[in-house]
């Protein structure tokens, strides 16, 4: 009598499924704590000798540069900007130790020398989501774009610094340079993202009219309720005149029930 051998199935494993819960319009509308842009333009450059900064012209090769130093071809000028935690003259502000607050370089804006009529095309823009800490240091190079795989020593028109205190505004501050090579002109400011207010950035205000509240956002943030609506989040309406205070009580602004 033969013995017949039964096979085991195995029971097929299911993966465990992973549901991603939708945010509450309440807890999660609001995840960072502050958002806002450092701005800068480039308005003028003048490298009236188109030199590098180590003396140099713009545009040769490296193992040419000690033949010419007078009659250089145009630079081909783009430049970069370091933002970093506020940094006293006597610390020395420098690329090598980083660029904590970010960093960003243009496309190439002109030759040796220019003025932008319209500054956004020399614009750089870094976003934080940080708590504005008003002071700051930036380091703003100036590079020739010739052969970008030179290091940026070889490859450097000028390099200007500035540290300071700026707090959010539209209004932009003009700073000029005059270095030992080239003369720089831009212009800088902060501004809070579209929702965010005060001098850090940190007072979120977001207009809306539903349930949860309607209000508009004043110039610092504050909630303004709108006609008819009071309360913390202007979630309470005003009952029609005359409405019993205790018996009474309204949906809408105007009613009474």
């Amino acid at each position: 009598m033969s013995k017949t051998t039964a096979t085991k199935r195995q029971r097929p494993r299911h993966r465990e499924l992973k549901i991603a819960t939708l945010p509450s319009p309440i807890r999660d509308f609001h995840k960072i704590s502050a958002a806002g842009n450092f701005e800068l333009e480039i308005l003028e450059i003048s490298n009236t000798n188109s030199h590098l900064l180590n003396g140099y012209c713009c545009g040769m090769p490296a193992e040419l540069r000690a033949t010419k130093t007078i009659g250089c071809s145009p630079c081909t000028t783009a430049f970069r900007l370091c933002l970093k935690e506020y940094q006293t003259t006597e610390q020395g502000a420098s690329i090598s130790t980083g660029c904590s607050f970010g960093n960003a370089t243009t496309k190439i804006l002109g030759g040796s020398s220019f003025v932008l009529s319209d500054p956004g095309v020399g614009a750089i823009v870094l976003p934080f989501t940080f708590r504005w800490t008003k002071s700051f240091t930036l380091i703003l190079q100036a590079l020739d774009m010739y052969n970008t795989s030179y290091p940026d020593a070889e490859r450097l028109i000028e390099e200007t610094s500035y540290s300071g205190v700026i707090l959010p505004s539209p209004e932009w501050k003009t700073l000029d340079h005059i270095g030992r090579n080239a003369r720089i002109t831009y212009r800088v400011r902060v501004q809070c993202a579209v929702t965010y207010y005060n001098t850090t950035c940190t007072t979120f205000c977001r207009p809306r009219d539903d349930q949860f509240g309607h209000y508009a956002c004043g110039s610092e943030g504050q909630k303004l309720c709108l006609n008819g609506w009071q309360g913390v989040n202007c979630e309470e309406a005003i009952c029609k005149t005359g409405c019993d205070p205790v018996h009474g009580k309204c949906d809408r602004p105007g009613e009474c029930e």
